[in-house]
């Protein structure tokens, strides 16, 4: 059968057409707009980039048509750099700015907290104690946290022991994610345990994860409690939930000094750091109250008492109180280090101890028991110990004579004889101590001499310790009242004993300090009623707490000193003042600086004809023979005592 070509030819063209009604096909092409004028690409001229000069000096890079900035293209090698220092960097506190300085960790934290959420939002119907387990969660996991030995971690680990939300302290380690699956687990390749509260990516929004590290338990621990810690740890958490500002207070105050948490790590026994306040942690101090404050501030910001006005409103003060001891709970390290003061020292060393730890704890003793003192001077048994040696035909040499090589070998030579071979190295001729032995200087008493400021380095020849004396001797903790700096001399003093104080006004500055126990509910373990000691000169009320009254001495109740009353006031110096504020606690000796003839009044009757200005102590200057503790304004004692027996291993701070 013939086929017609133009009904073939027909058929195709029919489905050429088929399809969309409305499908572009080119061309031809549309038609050019009015007023635009189309560039071939064969005249096309490209104009690239130049370089401008803004107002503020700035060069920046536009383009060279249009005049806009240009968005650097990183190059291959600055692209792989760039990851290389991402991934590097997996801690805060570790990048630099733009002028290379270390950004510290709490700025780095401030600087994306405003965006830092939840993981998913309050639910209303949610129990307060799942809302605060919720918020520690989203805290750790959406931040990237410094080095675990800068110790923040740690402190961070202590607090949620210290309300509840830990049954023991965990150890951080490095997780990876397997392919295919989102959850998180551990580098060994075995699944995180069914205690570690470690939320899974799959549980959380994992925009929000920015923490590399799990937590998991320590061996034989676990962080979730058992059936006999729940109850406990329930009630760790309800008394934060009741009070949330006094629980901050308790921790940041009692709870890290009971730790150590203060103290720096591996220095010093805490006696002997609580002791000596330099040993105070300046960097612990600023943690802790940081970290809280981070914390807090996150679960104001993201409403998680919503619903419970009490509890928000407690929670707006804990979060002011936690600002507030970011500035001063570090102030108490400074202040350990510059307490007792030069001044104090001289003084000390013009008129001797009056107070001492072993009076303090010599007051605890039962005197009941018959013990009396026995001891035997140290001085006796050295000597007792040198006659036995010597009745042996052995020589003593002192410990204070330098055992170079020079008088090793004398010794040896007197000890084996001088023909004995003894191996003993000839010293170089440049040795320093060589010289120092030939000429006469073989003792170490420049290394082992403490050296003491006089009264002559601050006064010069002065009549201080002519004109006064020591007076009252108190062992109490005091408050800082009021901080006054040096006074201009402005009068002319009618005594001698006027002028010298006139004279310390015009030198140092005056700390004002109130007693911090003033009634007998006032006192707590760590803060005691004032001791006042049997080195003490001076009309004193005997027992302030007592109903009645009773002055040492023949004086009325008015003129007495009352060591639950009455202000003193120490000197510092000028530049020591930024380091105290008001309300910060002091626990020491305090002496008296008494003018002489008030000493010898209370003592025994004088001459009336000798003119004299009598000076109650409240307004007399003291001095600070040493210092046993120093505590925030505010210092609180916790009322649960509860000990979970946790693990340390991880408080290496």
């Amino acid at each position: 059968m013939a086929t017609n070509p133009e009904s073939k030819k027909q058929s195709v063209s029919s489905g050429k057409t088929s399809g969309p009604k409305n499908s572009p096909t080119f061309p031809p092409f549309p038609a050019v707009p009015h007023g635009v004028t189309i560039i071939p690409f064969k005249d096309f001229t490209p104009y690239g980039y130049k370089r401008l000069r803004t107002e503020t000096g700035e060069e920046i890079e536009v383009d060279a048509l249009g005049g806009l900035p240009t968005v650097k293209v990183l190059s291959e090698e600055e692209v792989v750099q760039r990851n290389k220092d991402r991934k590097r960097r997996r801690n805060a506190g570790q990048s630099a700015d733009a002028t290379g300085r270390i950004v510290p960790w709490w700025e780095e934290w401030e600087e994306g907290e405003s965006s830092r959420t939840m993981s998913e939002p309050i639910e209303l119907q949610k129990s307060l104690i799942d809302r605060v387990h919720q918020a520690a969660d989203d805290f750790r996991i959406g931040r990237t946290w410094p080095p675990i030995s800068s110790g923040v971690r740690t402190l961070w680990d202590h607090f949620r022991l210290y309300i509840g939300l830990l049954s023991s302290l965990p150890i951080y380690r490095k997780v990876k994610k397997s392919k295919g699956n989102t959850d998180m687990t551990c580098e060994e390749g075995g699944d995180a345990s069914d205690n570690d509260d470690t939320p899974k990516a799959k549980q959380i929004n994992p925009n929000i994860i920015q923490d590399p590290l799990e937590q998991i338990a320590h061996p034989g621990k676990q962080l979730e409690p058992n059936e006999g810690e729940a109850d406990i740890m329930a009630r760790l958490l309800e008394t934060f939930l009741e009070d949330m500002e006094k629980s901050v207070k308790v921790f940041m105050s009692s709870y890290m000094r009971d730790k150590g948490l203060i103290w720096q790590v591996g220095l010093l026994p805490y006696l002997l750091s609580s002791i000596h306040g330099s040993r105070r942690s300046e960097r612990n101090l600023f943690i802790a109250p940081t970290v809280l404050h981070f914390f807090l501030r996150f679960m104001q910001r993201n409403q998680v008492f919503a619903g419970f006005e009490t509890h928000t409103d407690n929670l707006n003060r804990a979060v002011a109180l936690a600002e507030f001891a970011i500035k001063e709970l570090p102030l108490t390290a400074r202040v350990a280090r510059i307490l007792p003061g030069m001044f104090d020292a001289a003084c000390k060393e013009c008129w001797g101890y009056k107070g001492s730890l072993s009076m303090y704890i010599s007051t605890t003793l039962d005197s009941e028991d018959g013990c009396t003192s026995t001891d035997t001077p140290a001085s006796s048994t050295i000597g007792t110990f040198e006659e036995a040696l010597k009745a042996d035909h052995a020589e003593i040499v002192s410990s204070d004579v330098v055992l170079d090589s020079l008088m090793a070998k004398e010794v040896l030579d007197d000890t084996f004889g001088a023909d004995d071979c003894v191996n003993v190295s000839s010293p170089p001729a440049d040795d320093p101590w060589v010289a120092a032995i030939t000429a006469g200087q073989n003792t170490t008493v420049s290394w082992t001499d403490v050296k003491s400021d006089s009264l002559l380095t601050f006064l010069g020849p002065t009549q201080l310790p002519l004109t006064h004396t020591t007076g009252v001797v108190e062992f109490s903790t005091r408050r800082v009242k009021e901080i006054m700096l040096p006074k201009a001399i402005d009068s002319i003093p009618d005594t001698p004993s006027a002028a010298i104080e006139q004279e310390l006004g015009s030198r140092f500055a005056c700390v004002v300090l109130e007693p911090w126990v003033r009634t007998s509910t006032d006192e707590l373990l760590d803060i005691v009623r004032p001791i006042v000691t049997s080195s003490s000169r001076g009309a004193v009320i005997k027992d302030p707490f007592a109903d009645i009254i009773e002055v040492s001495g023949a004086y009325s109740p008015s003129d007495a000193y009352n060591p639950c009353r009455d202000d003193l006031t120490i000197l510092v110096n000028p530049e020591s003042v930024d380091c105290f504020r008001a309300g910060l606690g002091l626990c020491g000796t305090w002496v008296q600086m008494a003018r002489c003839e008030d000493v010898e009044s209370s003592i025994g009757p004088i001459d009336q004809g000798t003119p004299r200005v009598s000076k109650h102590p409240r307004d007399c200057f003291w001095y600070l023979e040493d210092v046993v503790s120093i505590f925030p304004s505010f210092y609180t004692e916790s009322e649960v005592e509860i000990d979970l027996g946790q693990t340390t291993d991880n408080d290496d701070l």
